[in-house]
């Protein structure tokens, strides 16, 4: 290496944040390299180095070495005119090199191009868009997110193909480089494959690499320790071995490391024994996770213990697969935050090792238990339960421990950028998703997609629900299979209640026994009025007479916000006229989305504390709560009756399970509840026929609607039992293979069909290739139609934030609080607690009714700047007790109501 030219050390790499200082380009590759060795040994989890050492056909050791030297190789397009020249000063110091061309390219697209040829000539296979040569080259270029497409022209002639890489000594400086990099990690031989599927996790590992040694922090410790004097390998080579000894404080401080799980059967996870469930997965599962990794599909009703049964799992199959992180995926904030707190309480009893827990969907900053108030800390700096670095943007998914919603793990697979890191972050894991029937059609899609991408990564997954079709569970499972290279595909058959486990080595079907319970379902047909509401108040109040007599718990629940402020405001009026004594008034709470973040946090914790699990003596005597559907999924919810507004089977059941859901209530309860009871209002016209409000089918499908109404209808009064009787219910409504033959179907029911094909049609759209298939990485970035697609199809939504004079006239929060217009921080900036303020006053609303907004709610110019603030619309109320409006609709906001519109 003597005789390879020198260095040279005035060729920068970074330089924003030193304080006029610039680090050397050379130094910042070696620091990558360094970490990547350190991301090897200390971060990748044993079943990730597997696959990738087997991916790359070699032995750990070369496997290593060549990641080490891919990552020193990421921004040798930073070799170049028009990239130097961004710092002028450190410009004026280059000597002897010729002027570049005028055109600026990217340093990311300009290795893109260079590498070709320069790993063709070091032995590296570049025949074609699948060889290791160009796929590593495809994949340095692709570090900043996006993958650039093939072009067989720039492997042959780099410097034809883009001028301003330049010729004379910024060729030789690219090769020098290159040749150095190359004998201090190892010289590895080139490597001679790269699958798709392996050039991605790659591709995550160097810009993990990239963005840890890019820390402001790290760089100016390097500096302050001293560079290189000189730029040859003796003192490279130095700086290369101080890289290493600094790389793993530096994993360390970021939060990345091995995490392990005590060992231990069921009860040693948790302070209990288990049920039926629970002990099948706990004895049976261990014997089936010799083999490859697979896939666990959990289906049993509500309040079985899923939850624990899924966790349990999880470090079952983590442990056998060398893949022990977790990420629990769900399908909303709300039900995000519910399940934190229990992966935390888990993680604090069972984890060992890097434990940071991340909680991942926008509004987690909120979480006072996830992000407590108070000052920021630095970015290396430890955290108890995630550093400040893992909170940043993009790079949650990489904490061994996430909880988050479902969309996280979905934009792995979305065409867009840095699809890939979030790839590299769920495979060191197993992936939980919880509440899997509560996707449509678009969001099945993506998960489809997901889980064949995850079979090929050899990721364990386990899937839960209460209420998944046949077809869609058959048809979850055969994806995982095909990514994982099944050749027949089987499924196992599924049923109900049990658990079924596929591998491409095993498969197996497990029945259990569960908690059985008469569901006792009856029928009420509701009006609907000419402005197309429906009349549910008299029968409302039939139902409800005995609770206000006797006491007890019920919950109301409405298929939109409208309907249940309307509902509310009437067992209100009934009450208060009803003549009960002040003690035996029931207490009556309403719960929607509609309410700012920190009512509704509030609302939603009191019933919580009322009607959970251990609730004890807070249950109330007597209570009604109304609500939306924001009720029916993961809130550990107990009520003596459901009343409910006809909506899809699967939904009811769901919403009957929160009726005599925990037993130790039992003696609570009165004398006309002993049987757990579901109520279905079904508007109807006065000869009895289903009438669809107007507005319902913009919550579900009017086909969904019909079917159950007919399923419901063919009870004839009889309970349905559960578990037994669910199963059957979910298919007959839902799966057109249950379909009754001897009836075509109707209009509703094909409209159905095609929408939901559509909704199919997009996902594949949107979704990137499965593995096999992938000729080009830049398949994975770039979209037939646009570059980025959504997790969820058709969300229209928006923020809104009320506010209101106070007596100086300056604009109050409904909290009471000033509302920000300018920022407290540096350079004017909002500070956390400023924007927390504000943020807690938002109220989700339709995107319709931000169509023809007014100047009046225009948010303040100054919002406009934070990421946060920017999209908000205020609604300016004349005074707390007064209406306001959101172009010409009047609406009003109310601690108890909500944000509701004028009559």
């Amino acid at each position: 290496m003597t005789d390879r030219p020198i260095i040279d050390l005035t060729l920068w790499g970074k330089s924003r944040g030193l304080q006029g200082r610039r680090y050397p380009l050379v130094c910042h590759l070696l620091d990558a390299a360094a970490v990547m060795e350190s991301l090897w040994d200390e971060y990748l989890p044993p079943g990730i180095r597997a696959l990738i050492i087997d991916g790359l056909g070699t032995s750990d050791e070369h496997a290593r070495s060549l990641l080490a030297y891919w990552a020193g190789l990421h921004d040798i397009g930073k070799v170049m005119a028009c990239f130097q020249a961004q710092d002028a000063e450190g410009f004026a110091q280059l000597v002897g090199y010729p002027d570049g061309a005028e055109e600026a390219k990217g340093h990311a697209f300009a290795a893109h191009v260079w590498l070709g040829q320069a790993l063709s000539e070091s032995g590296y296979k570049t025949t074609d868009r699948r060889s290791p040569g160009f796929r590593v080259a495809q994949l340095l270029g692709g570090h900043h997110g996006k993958f650039f497409p093939y072009n067989s022209g720039e492997t042959q002639a780099p410097l034809e193909c883009l001028p301003a890489l330049g010729t004379g000594r910024w060729e030789e400086q690219r090769k020098s480089m290159t040749a150095l990099v190359h004998g201090l990690v190892g010289s590895p031989e080139p490597s001679r494959k790269l699958p798709s599927a392996v050039a991605s996790l790659v591709c995550g590992l160097v810009i993990l690499a990239d963005w840890l040694v890019s820390q402001d922090v790290f760089l100016r410790e390097r500096i302050a320790s001293g560079l290189p004097a000189v730029g040859d390998a003796e003192c490279l080579g130095k700086h290369l071995s101080d890289s290493r000894s600094s790389a793993l404080d530096l994993l360390r401080g970021a939060g990345l490391g091995r995490l392990t799980f005590k060992p231990g059967a069921f009860d040693e996870d948790f302070p209990f024994q288990p049920n039926d469930l629970q002990r099948s997965i706990s004895v049976q599962l261990p014997d089936l996770l010799q083999g490859e990794p697979g896939l666990l599909l959990i289906m049993a009703p509500m309040g079985e213990g899923k939850t624990e049964a899924a966790l349990h799992a999880a470090r079952l199959m983590g442990e056998a697969a060398g893949t022990p992180g977790m990420f629990f995926g769900l399908p909303t904030m709300a039900t995000s935050d519910q399940m934190f707190g229990r992966v935390e309480e888990f993680r604090s009893r069972r984890a060992e090792g890097a434990d940071s827990l991340t909680l991942l969907h926008s509004l987690a900053w909120l979480n006072s238990a996830y992000a407590p108030d108070g000052e920021v800390v630095d970015v290396l700096a430890g955290d108890p339960i995630a550093t400040q670095w893992l909170r940043g943007s993009k790079r949650g998914l990489l904490a061994n421990l996430a909880v988050g919603t479902v969309d996280q793990a979905l934009l792995a697979v979305l065409r867009g950028r840095h699809n890939v890191l979030r790839m590299l972050g769920l495979a060191g894991k197993v992936l939980v998703i919880d509440e899997v029937h509560a996707y449509d059609a678009y969001m099945q899609g993506l998960l489809a997609r997901l889980l064949i991408w995850l079979g090929a990564l050899r990721v364990p997954v386990v899937l839960l629900s209460a209420t998944l079709p046949v077809s869609v569970g058959r048809r979850l499972v055969a994806a995982y299979l095909r990514g994982a290279g099944s050749r027949d595909g089987q499924v196992p058959e599924v049923r109900y209640p049990g658990w079924i486990y596929a591998s491409t080595g095993s498969a197996m079907s497990v029945p259990v026994e569960a908690r059985v319970r008469n569901l006792q379902v009856e029928t009420r047909n509701v009006p609907v009025q000419p402005d197309g509401r429906v009349g549910r108040a008299e029968v409302t109040k039939d139902l409800l007479a005995p609770l206000a007599a006797e006491g007890g718990c019920a919950a109301v629940i409405c298929n939109t916000v409208a309907e249940a402020q309307r509902t509310y405001l009437e067992i209100k009026k009934w009450l208060e006229t009803a003549g009960t004594a002040p003690a035996k008034t029931p207490v009556l709470k309403l719960l929607h989305s509609r309410f700012p973040a920190r009512r509704r946090e509030e609302i939603t914790q009191e019933v919580v504390g009322w009607f959970g699990k251990d609730a004890g003596e807070r249950r109330p005597p007597a209570a009604i709560v109304v609500a939306t559907q924001v009720i029916e999924q993961s809130l550990d919810l107990d009520f003596d009756v459901l009343i409910s507004d006809l909506a899809p089977i699967a939904l009811l059941l769901q919403r009957a399970g929160r009726c005599h859901r925990h037993r130790v209530n039992d003696c609570r309860r009165p004398g006309w509840a002993d049987e757990m009871r579901l109520v279905v209002l079904t508007p109807a016209d006065d000869a009895g026929a289903l009438v669809i409000p107007r507005a319902w089918p913009y919550v579900y499908h009017p086909a969904l609607l019909r079917r159950t109404h007919t399923a419901l209808a063919d009870l004839a009064g009889r309970e349905v039992a559960i578990p037994g009787d669910v199963q059957e219910l979910v298919d007959q409504v839902y799966d057109e293979d249950f379909a009754d033959l001897t009836k075509p179907l109707t209009d509703d029911d094909l409209e159905r069909l095609a929408d939901e094909q559509t909704k199919e049609m997009y996902a594949s759209m949107a979704a990137i290739p499965e593995p096999r298939v992938v000729r080009d990485l830049s398949e994975l970035s770039n979209g037939e139609i646009v570059d980025e697609y959504s997790t969820r199809l058709g969300a229209d939504s928006g923020r809104v934030v009320c506010c209101h004079p106070g007596p100086d006239g300056s604009l109050l929060l409904s909290s009471g609080l000033p509302l920000p217009e300018q920022g407290d921080g540096r350079e004017g900036r909002f500070t956390k607690e400023q924007v927390k303020r504000i943020i807690r006053e938002t109220i989700p609303v339709p995107g319709m009714w931000l169509r023809g907004r007014s100047a009046d709610n225009d948010s303040p110019p100054t919002w406009r700047d934070n990421p946060h603030l920017r999209d908000l619309v205020l609604i300016r109320l004349s005074s707390p007790d007064e209406p306001g409006l959101l172009g010409d609709r009047a609406l009003r906001l109310s601690e108890d109501l909500g944000l509701s519109e004028e009559n």
